[in-house]
This record gives structure tokens, sequence and C-alpha cells, in this order.
């Protein structure tokens, strides 16, 4: 039986109850104590004795209960300690200072051991070669982050120190006991990446559209989505190709796993195989001691999305059609073969069976590529769409400019569907962001938006109290500015294109309401937030 006895803290009373236990003639197998608080496991204790005993512990003065408990507070920790390690995906081993293995998580125990033979009481060199233990020792159980081989698979691992030596005597060590070493996935850093980097938990029916268009491509791809296939997303420019990858990702079985995304047509042909495939240690003179895994490593289990896909050099097609064929691939500079699970979604705008016909793209990774297909419909097919994608993306501009939203005139709408949209969602989204952005009023007119989509902005309409001639000169002709700033949103760069909106947005319109109080009561925002730009621009200063 495991009991607790709870009393006061003063010196001689743990030595008061084990002589009340020792003149029972109990045998005590384990006694802890705390401050106002002794356990003690006695198995010889029955529920019948225990009331006795009880009885006799409490004559002790100063004791004040005695409760049996199911654990000890050392068991409970161990158990606590045991279930947060099993709980834990990535092999965990901690070891003591002369390398022998003193714990080790059931996923540790899989790749490395077996249950026939426990991981624990045996030498850390018995089943990693590096670092080896006096590498572990010299560096005081802190070593640079680097890959490791365990279990014959590939790891980046992590030490930290446990503890320090504390022998009673008057010589102080500093050295730590032992460390913990921590083997990460390369798959599990994919799924960390993931949830940092996208936030947005796109599903099918986030994305705007309830056109018949939209509605017939939703429908489909959300089939799609739940064969674990290959898919090709084929459409124009701006139509939203990787939102719908995203989509098809989170609705597919892999929705948990990690999904990565890199643009073929971003990087030169070296950076962009270095980043897909990872390289090998020294594989070049400025790579990472220990080598760095690719997206395909990090994606493991997961989805990796290649837009551009059409841009990708023959090279690196030959390397990805082997990964499609048989899963495995090699680091730039590695020898050793990667297996890896990944579902590939590609994306492209232009004609990829026109390409792999004239030889510009390698006919057997095209109908590798393209077992599933989905092809998106451009802006001008979905007319009906275009009232609920501007409400979203004007009252989006709104809160990111800080400004009351606009209302969409009908002359407004009206413009928004009769124009031509080659850029699509992605030149309407640009277009709404500078018209809302330069807007001065609370309605948004035709005027503004074909101001905006032409690069040009729009005149204030002048002051009663102030017709300044800097405010009708800003508004003859198209500014170097506002140049700037369709450059930088034609470029979806939209913090810098944010900047130059603000500042030629506030420089107009200063001279008319000169303090920053009148300017915000104009805005109808915080005067601190009107103040702190005016600093930020240097304008009237």
């Amino acid at each position: 039986m495991r009991f607790e006895i709870r009393g006061e803290n003063r010196l001689g009373i743990t030595r008061d109850v084990i002589n009340v236990l020792t003149d029972q003639g109990l045998d005590i197998r384990t006694f802890e104590v705390t401050t106002h608080h002794i356990y003690a496991d006695i198995p010889a204790v029955r529920p019948e004795r225990f009331l006795l005993l009880s009885h006799a512990l409490k004559q002790i003065p100063g004791i004040f209960d005695i409760t049996e408990i199911d654990r000890l507070p050392t068991e409970r920790r161990r158990a606590q300690l045991h279930a947060t390690l099993a709980a834990l995906g990535d092999p965990v081993i901690a070891v003591d200072a002369n390398g022998l293995i003193a714990q080790a998580n059931p996923a540790a125990q899989a790749i490395s051991g077996t249950p026939e033979k426990p991981l624990r009481d045996q030498h850390i060199s018995d089943i990693l070669v590096e670092p080896s233990i006096e590498d572990l020792r010299q560096g005081g159980f802190r070593l640079p982050e680097r890959e490791v081989t365990l279990g014959g698979q590939t790891y980046l691992l992590q030490v930290e120190p446990i503890g320090h030596v504390d022998d009673g005597s008057d010589v102080t060590d500093d050295a730590p006991w032992g460390g913990v070493m921590v083997f990460h996935r390369a798959a599990r850093l994919g799924r960390v990446i993931t949830a940092l980097q996208d936030r947005s938990h796109t599903d099918f029916d986030d994305i705007i559209g309830t056109s018949r268009a939209m509605t017939r491509v939703k429908s489909q791809a959300q089939r799609l989505a739940a064969i674990d296939a290959p898919i090709l997303i084929l459409g124009e420019t701006g139509t939203g190709k990787e939102l719908f990858a995203r989509a098809c990702h989170r609705a597919s079985p892999r929705s948990d796993q990690p999904f990565l995304a890199l643009n073929c047509a971003a990087m030169p042909e070296g950076l962009a195989e270095s980043e897909l495939f990872g390289y090998a240690a020294g594989a070049f003179t400025s790579a990472r001691r220990g080598g760095k895994p690719g997206l395909l490593e990090l994606a493991d289990g997961g989805t990796l999305f290649l837009d551009e896909i059409g841009e990708l050099t023959p090279y690196l097609q030959a390397k990805l059609l082997r990964v499609l064929q048989d899963g495995s691939f090699r680091r730039v500079g590695g020898t050793d073969e990667i297996t890896v699970d990944v579902r590939v979604i590609s994306a492209t705008n232009r004609d990829l069976e026109a390409m792999s016909h004239d030889g510009t793209f390698r006919e057997d990774l095209y109908f590798r590529l393209n077992v599933l297909g989905i092809t998106l419909p451009p802006l001008r097919d979905r007319i009906e769409d275009i009232a609920d994608l501007a409400a979203f993306f004007i009252d989006r501009t709104a809160q990111q400019t800080e400004r009351t939203t606009p209302r969409l005139a009908a002359d407004g709408l009206n413009w928004l569907r009769s124009h031509d949209w080659p850029g699509n969602v992605r030149e309407l989204e640009n277009t709404l962001f500078r018209a809302v952005a330069l807007l001065d009023g609370d309605v948004l007119g035709a005027r503004d938006l074909a101001d905006a989509a032409s690069g040009t902005a729009s005149a204030p309409e002048p002051s009663p109290q102030n017709t300044s001639e800097a405010a009708q000169d800003a508004s003859d002709k198209p500014t170097e500015q506002t140049d700037l700033i369709a450059t930088a949103l034609a470029q979806s760069d939209f913090n810098s294109g944010m900047d130059l909106l603000e500042r030629e947005m506030l420089t107009r319109l200063y001279p008319d309401y000169p303090s920053s109080r009148k300017l915000a009561a104009r805005l109808g925002v915080s005067h601190t937030s009107i103040a702190n730009k005016l600093r930020k621009y240097g304008i009237g200063t």
C-alpha cells in the first residue's frame, strides 16, 4: 500500500515516523520526504491494518493526516515523463556523461533497437556513429544542429545538456552529467514550416465564386483532391491556381501533413535544384555543415506544390520525373538514395501539351503530372463573381489602410463587369487596392476605378477653404510616385506598394488639412495613427 502522511515541518518528525513503522515490523519499499509530506510504499500493509497504522502514526506530535494514494510523487513524475516521451513522434534519447543511454522513447526504440534488447544501458556508440561521446562532452552536450544517421534514416540532431554534477564537495563542477538528443525528421520540420507559413487554412468553401463556371470547377477539384495522385492545374495568370492547390491539399487524406510550395520560375537552375532536392555535406563551398534537406524531404507524407512548372529546365525535368516514377532521388552532391512519399500538385499558365509536342517540355513528365487535371476559368468567364470579389477586396484594403470601407457605386460595379481583365483576379485585386487606398471620399465610382486601372489617381474635390496649387498639380497628371505604386502593385509587392500609396495620399491631402488632427478627422482614423505616418514619411516637418 502507498500512503501520504501530512504533518508539521519539525526536526525529527521523519525519524518518529520511521520508528513507528519499524516497531510494527513493516518493511519499507520506498520512502520519500518533502516539506510537510512523507510518502511511503509498504506492500505488507492491507486495508484492515491501515486503520491501526494510521491511528498509531497520528499519535506522533505534529502529524495531521494519513491518506492512501495510488502513486508516489516520483512514480507519478516518471509516468508523466514516459507519457510525454511516448507522445513524441521523433526519437528522443537521454545519455549520461559516459555515453550510456539512460532513457529512450518508443520512437527511438522502434528505430534503433528491439523489444528483446532495450536501448537503456546500451552505449550510444552502438547505434550512433557521429557525434561521438567525446564530441558531446567536449561541447558540454551543446552542439550545432547537424544531420546524422540513426537506424538507416537521416535526422536533424538537436542536443541539450541535463543538470550538473553535485557530489556535495566544495569543488564546483559545472560539467553537465548528460544530455538529451532529439532526432527531428525532415517531414516534421515541414509540418512546422507549413503551420508557420500557411495561416489561411483555405478550403473550397473559402474560395469566392458562385458562378456556374466556378461551382463546376470547385466541385470537380473537390472530387479529385480525395484521389491520391498528381494534379495539374491549368489557368491564366491570376486565376488562383495556388489557392486551389492549397484547398486540394486540405481536402485530401494528407491534410495533416506538410504543404510546401516552390515557384519554378523564381530562381536559377542550381538554386532551384538545391531547394527541391537538398544538398549533401560539402556539396559546394557555401554549403551548410551536415547538408540540408530539400522540399521533397520536408514535404514527405504531404504535398509539394510546383508553380510555373512549365519553366522547369530540362535537367530538373529529368530529376523530377524519377521522383514521380519511383519516389527516390539523390541530394545535390550526395550518393545516398532517399525515398519519399509526396503528392505533387503542379500549375502553369502555359500550354504544356503543345510544349511536349515541340520538345520544350518532356512528354513523359507531362503525362506523369497530368494524371488528374483542373482548368480554372478566367475572370471574363465568371462575371457573376465580380461583385463578391470586389466586396471582399474593398473591405480588406480598407482594413489594411485603416480607413472606413467605401461603398461601391452602381457605375463602379458596371465598370468592373465590363472591363477586360487579362490579369484576372490578381489584376482586379490590385486595381481595387489602388482605388481604395487613393480614394478621396466614401463612394468608389467608375472614374476612380478607371484611374486606378491606368495607374493614375483621381483629383480630390477642391476644398472651399483651401484650394492649393499643389493639390491641383497633383491631379493634372500621373506623378512619378504613382508610377512606382503601379509597378510595385503589379509585381504583387504589397508592403512597398502600400507605403507608396500612403505617402502619395498623405502628401496630396496634407496641404488642404495641414495638421495631424485635421487630416485624421478627414480620413476617419485615429490622430495617433496619422501622426506616426506623417513622421514616417517626413510630411509636414
